[in-house]
């Protein structure tokens, strides 16, 4: 697991696991094979992503991870960054994610793969910064969007994205989501 530049991170996850892990490795093996299984009944229609609102968001993470954490579904209560990245602080989420998913609700169609892409790097960045989960963000955000880029009638073949290129971009997407954008249109087709 990436982590965040907190040592209280890692000790959080492993106070707050429901298996009483006490080695990361074994946790982070764990976490992996749990949010497997929860993201393949996704794939596969038993559990569906209804609508595109904060509190579906919510919902999803707790589906993903509520065989692993005792927080699944629920805003993180610390600040968090990565890097030289900080996130929304943890007093604000609540705004921000309503003003947020009040945008999702609130988009217009997407009518050509430049504007997807750029739709879909503007909500991946904003979702990115938002960062509203102590641990499962990238891949929380990740399916919600797929799922939010299928409702507009856009494939979104997020596997198809060069690693090293992708974190690049989502680095610059804090100030300008230009490159995310340019590296989403090759990833995307529209649905019939």
């Amino acid at each position: 697991m990436e982590k965040y530049n907190t040592e209280e991170n890692e000790e959080y996850l492993l106070k707050s696991n429901l298996l009483g892990i006490t080695n990361l490795e074994k946790l982070e093996e764990a976490e992996a094979f749990s949010f497997s299984i929860r993201a393949l009944q996704i794939e596969q229609g038993s559990y569906k992503i209804e609508g595109f609102t904060l509190n579906s968001f919510l919902d999803l993470h707790k589906h993903l991870f509520q065989d692993i954490y005792t927080f699944a579904g629920q805003f993180r209560n610390v600040q968090l960054m990565k890097g030289t990245t900080r996130f929304c602080q943890f007093q604000h989420l609540h705004s921000y994610a309503t003003g947020l998913f009040q945008q999702m609700i609130d988009e217009a169609p997407w009518n050509s793969h430049e504007n997807a892409a750029k739709r879909l790097a503007f909500f991946k960045s904003e979702l990115n910064m938002l960062h509203p989960f102590q641990e499962g963000n990238g891949r929380t955000i990740r399916i919600f969007l797929q799922a939010f880029a299928l409702s507009k009638r856009v494939i979104w073949s997020y596997d198809h994205l060069d690693r090293e290129n992708y974190l690049k971009a989502m680095i610059h997407s804090v100030t300008d989501n230009t490159l995310l954008a340019e590296l989403f249109i090759k990833t995307i087709s529209f649905s019939k």
